[in-house]
C-alpha cells in the first residue's frame, strides 16, 4: 500500500464517521451513493457498477461473506446486496468491510483515471472532505 492509499483510506475514514446521525446500514452507504452520483456521468451507471463489482472480486478472498453481483445489476440492486450484506455482518467486520471496499474501489479508480482526476472527484463526491489536505495542490 503506497502513501496515496493511506491518505485515501483516512478520507474514506473521515467521510464514514461524517455520517453519525444516520442509522449503521445507511451510514455504509452514503459515500457509495455520493460517488454514485458524481462518477455515473463521467463513467455511467454500467462503469461504476463494472468497477463495483471488480472491488468485490478482490475483496472476495478476505471477505467471503460479500456477494459479488453481476456487473449488469442496477446501483440501487448494487447497493440493496451491499445493505444486505453489511447488515447481516457483525458491526465491527461491517465496517471493516465497507471501508475495504471503498479503499480498493477509488484505488482501482485512481488506476484507471489518474490520481489527481480520483482526489478531485472524491472531494466534489463528499462535500470537500479532502480540502485541508489539498488546497495547496490545486493549481
Amino acid at each position: 500500500m503506497d502513501n496515496k492509499d493511506d491518505k485515501r483510506r483516512q478520507v474514506i475514514r473521515a467521510m464514514l464517521a461524517q455520517a453519525g446521525g444516520a442509522d449503521a446500514d445507511e451510514r455504509h452507504l452514503l459515500p457509495w451513493r455520493s460517488l454514485a452520483v458524481h462518477l455515473s456521468p463521467l463513467i455511467g451507471e454500467i462503469g461504476f457498477s463494472a468497477l463495483y463489482v471488480r472491488t468485490g472480486r478482490v475483496l472476495a478472498p478476505q471477505h467471503g461473506w460479500l456477494t459479488v453481483s453481476a456487473s449488469s445489476q442496477t446501483l440501487d440492486a448494487l447497493f440493496r446486496t451491499l445493505k444486505e450484506d453489511l447488515a447481516r455482518a457483525e458491526p465491527a467486520q461491517a465496517a471493516l468491510a465497507n471501508e475495504a471496499l471503498l479503499t480498493t474501489f477509488t484505488r482501482l479508480l485512481s488506476e484507471l483515471i489518474g490520481e489527481a482526476l480520483t482526489t478531485q472527484l472524491i472531494d466534489n463526491a463528499w462535500n470537500g472532505a479532502l480540502a485541508p489536505n489539498n488546497a495547496g495542490e490545486q493549481k
